[in-house]
């Protein structure tokens, strides 16, 4: 296995000391080999970043002229349009790391001589082994699959494309964008057709962070500690003129619920996998799973409904409606959205669960 890593760093014995380490670490490790870029000019990176299918970089911030004060933040700008790839910050001056970089899990800052060379190595290859990143790699999971799509089914009616092309060719990336993509699920949503749906990861729940820019039906907000879902029609919501307040239901946290709450542990993760997590029994509640910012198991209260006025002036003519609209819910913070596959459960319970009706006694 080779890892293709380009080094940014102005300091010529910085660089050759990283050359010597990586020559020491190849002769060490029959497994993996890397083929270092050394790149000491912002130019020298880009070049490398434009010719090459590059695996993973280390890049330095400061690189000593006044013209290349910020190059460091413009290399991993280039690369971040690039490629797929974890990047690693190696500086004296980590200050300068741009700001929008800081809470991005794959870009991982070190102060100069934080950490020995080796022992960053390690972390990069490490990186690079994982499952998630060969998921992502050009020649990964997801790529093989985009290709098969493309020749299995998108070329038998590339013509009729090509129509739809001509038509709408302004939009005609979003369609076939949302036709890709709703074709790949066709494909991972039932286990080979074998008659049993595919068990879901919770992962797959949420989208984190909302990609909307504006709040939006499913987003899940947190004010004061407190979690909230927007449950307004979509249709209101992208409308202009179509609402008057937000619709927010609770979440609150799965073992708080009366029929748990005074079980032992066992108890409780006992209840809520035979009654939420696998089969969502209780009508009132649905059942939210614990992954990244979700901290825990929750539950949506159908019977817990907040309302958030919007703003008195956001009148349809206003041509900032949507941020007027959203003047009053702005303390509470987007956090994630549900995905679409799963939105749509919760919709369709919460609908069901205010349509309830017994049947009638009869005489």
């Amino acid at each position: 296995m080779e890892i293709k890593l380009l080094i940014l760093d102005d300091d010529k014995e910085v660089l050759e000391n990283y050359n010597r380490v990586i020559e020491r670490y190849n002769r060490d490790i029959s497994d993996c080999s890397i083929k270092l870029y050394k790149a000491e000019t912002l130019d020298d990176s880009l070049e490398y970043i434009k010719y090459n299918k590059l695996d993973t970089a280390i890049i330095d911030l400061n690189l000593g002229t006044s013209i290349e004060d910020n190059g460091g933040n413009i290399a991993i700008e280039n690369l971040l349009t690039s490629f797929r790839l974890p990047i690693f910050v190696i500086s004296g001056e980590i200050s300068k790391l741009d700001e929008k970089y800081i809470e991005n899990d794959m870009i991982v800052a070190y102060n100069r001589d934080e950490k020995e060379f080796r022992v960053i190595l390690n972390e990069i290859v490490q990186a690079f082994k994982s499952e998630t990143m060969k998921y992502f790699k050009r020649d990964g999971f997801l790529e093989k699959k985009i290709n098969e799509f493309y020749w299995n089914h998108l070329s038998k009616t590339i013509n009729a494309w090509r129509d739809v092309e001509n038509e709408y060719p302004t939009e005609i990336e979003k369609i076939l964008s949302r036709h890709t993509v709703a074709s790949l699920n066709e494909q991972l949503y039932v286990d080979g057709n074998a008659g049993s749906f595919d068990k879901y990861h919770s992962g797959e729940m949420y989208i984190i962070p909302p990609i909307k820019k504006h709040y939006h039906t499913g987003d899940i907000l947190e004010k004061e500690g407190d979690k909230f879902i927007i449950i307004n029609p979509a249709c209101d919501i992208v409308n202009k003129g179509k609402m008057e307040f937000y619709t927010l239901l609770n979440i609150q946290e799965a073992r708080t619920l009366p029929k748990i709450i005074n079980k032992q542990l066992a108890g409780q993760e006992t209840y809520i996998k035979e009654n939420l997590k696998q089969s969502n029994k209780l009508d009132r509640y649905h059942f939210l799973p614990k992954f990244a910012v979700i901290d825990n198991d929750y539950v949506i209260d159908f019977q817990n409904i907040n309302i958030v006025n919007i703003g008195e002036d956001c009148t349809v003519g206003n041509p900032n409606y949507f941020e007027c609209r959203e003047i009053n819910i702005k303390d509470y913070k987007r956090i994630a959205s549900i995905s679409s596959p799963f939105l749509k459960d919760i919709i369709a319970r919460f609908s069901a669960y205010y349509a309830r009706q017994g049947q009638p006694n009869f005489l």
